[in-house]
């Protein structure tokens, strides 16, 4: 499983990709002030439970937290 890397990106934009990437998962799009209950959300996604999806309060800006998943995504079948 991959995920998009962040950098580059607006909140808008990734947010609006990773919806598409996992459509199956129906994440939904979200404004940038609910970032954490989306990452939240889709940590507690049943398809995503064994990738270890961090906690959002751990980072500070959605960024952070997003780029912790490429390396734990790219790793996790």
């Amino acid at each position: 499983m991959v995920t998009y890397d962040p950098r580059g990106h607006t909140w808008e934009s990734w947010c609006s990709l990773m919806n598409e990437l996992f459509a199956p998962q129906q994440l939904g799009v979200v404004t940038e002030d609910k970032w954490r209950e989306w990452g939240d959300g889709m940590a507690g996604n049943g398809y995503f439970m064994s990738s270890n999806i961090p906690d959002s309060r751990s980072f500070a800006e959605w960024k952070d937290w997003a780029a912790s998943l490429v390396g734990i995504m790219s790793i996790n079948p």
